[in-house]
């Protein structure tokens, strides 16, 4: 039996697909301790691992600054946030309390500075677990990704002046060298586990150390609550869904109800938690609205998935072989749903720019083209053949066992 640490301080979708993972190494008799955010507590006690709170909410810190779907410009904050000194807060605290503890290796969430740092360290052979698509250079998807989001390079350029004063300090400190901003925000281990297909990555990182795809972690849940699931089973289903973070549109719920009103199909909306279900109200008859939704059990039964694209939402469509109709909002969003698009399994529109006539078109189409549910049927066999948890156990134990 060994003993590691697992640190991964962001929000669900970091969290969440590495779930399948610790309960398979506990199962196998290893012993981790996972530092996260309080949220996530009773869901990683229940993989038989040791809890403990990092020193930062990564989530709620960066939550604050979304607005409209787009993160804000730095200088419309004064408290925008630092995020190498948020991730030496993370690394000092985690240091401190292991300061009497013996560990074996080291797991860490692929965008969590502080667990290379810990690693160097304590000489630590590293895990890296990569929730979003796997990349280690500036690269071709960092590039996409600050040229479709302008609030995003203006952010990246904030973060580099930060950097700049931050970095002799951080590295005398933990005995690393720092990339500098953005290629310093993903952090490769000696061994690297993609949640994700290489199918639907396509390009591969050109690395010395290993990189397997063990495709995503869809755990159910079993959360229906009172959601009235039988009635999904009367007809074609759209679900429309923008995650968790950046929700709070009731314009774009509201067009929803102009696009899809006199569709035959029973459509799902999910709001989150920003808005109050009334503030929607009148809202058609064929629509049911609710804060929260029992994701999984909805997209077993939907012929159409209207989402952001987010890592977890887009596997989840795709594992159920659900057509997406993809409106991205930020960060690596607008990369996965153009790889989506490249494959064929999903229809892509500008969120900015969307008329109701456009997302009534693109849902019909996603209903009645039988070459997206074809494609993402491909897509779902590729994530189930990729051997999920379980290989990523395998060659976890064979790597720290060598």
């Amino acid at each position: 039996m060994a003993r590691a640490l697992y640190v991964a301080p962001f929000g669900e979708g970091h969290v969440n697909p590495t779930i399948g993972l610790v309960r398979e190494l506990v199962t196998r008799g290893e012993e981790i301790v996972y530092y996260s955010n309080n949220k996530f507590k009773a869901k990683i006690e229940s993989t038989g691992a040791e809890f403990r709170p990092t020193a930062v909410d990564m989530e709620q810190l960066l939550k604050r600054f979304v607005k409209n779907g787009m993160f804000i410009k730095p200088n419309q904050s004064t408290q925008f946030p630092d995020m190498l000194g948020m991730m030496e807060t993370i690394a000092d605290k985690i240091l401190e309390e292991t300061k009497h503890e013996m560990y074996d290796y080291i797991l860490y969430d692929a965008q969590t500075l502080a667990g290379t740092w810990i690693a160097k360290r304590l000489n630590l052979p590293s895990i890296s677990t990569w929730t979003v698509f796997a990349s280690i250079s500036p690269s071709r998807m960092m590039k996409q990704m600050l040229e479709k989001n302008k609030h995003l390079m203006e952010r990246f350029n904030h973060m580099k002046e930060q950097f700049l004063q931050s970095k002799e300090r951080i590295e005398a400190k933990y005995g690393i060298a720092l990339a500098p901003p953005p290629q310093s925000m993903m952090c490769e281990g000696e061994l690297n586990i993609v949640f994700t297909s290489q199918h639907l990555q396509g390009d591969v990182p050109q690395s010395g150390a290993p990189y397997l795809f063990v495709g995503p972690s869809i755990a159910d849940r079993k959360d229906q609550g009172d959601f009235p699931i039988h009635k999904l089973k009367e007809g074609p289903v759209v679900f429309i869904s923008l995650g968790t973070i950046a929700n709070n549109h009731p314009a774009f719920y509201r067009l929803c109800f102009e696009a899809l009103n006199d569709l035959d199909a029973l459509v799902v909306l999910s709001i989150g938690n920003n808005l109050k279900v009334e503030e929607l109200e009148p809202f058609p008859d064929n629509f049911i609205v609710r804060n929260y939704v029992p994701q999984l059990d909805v997209l077993r039964h939907a012929d159409a998935f209207v989402t952001h694209c987010g890592m977890n939402s887009t596997h989840e469509g795709l594992y159920y072989h659900v057509p997406l109709v993809m409106l991205p909002l930020v960060n690596d969003q607008p990369i996965v749903a153009e790889r989506v698009k490249q494959l064929g399994a999903g229809i892509l529109l500008d969120f900015n720019h969307l008329d109701a006539a456009t997302l009534k078109n693109a849902v019909g189409e996603a209903l009645s083209n039988p070459v997206y549910k074809r494609n993402a049927q491909r897509i779902g066999k590729s994530f189930r053949e990729a051997g999920g948890y379980v290989k990523a156990a395998d060659e976890i134990l064979k790597f720290v066992n060598q």
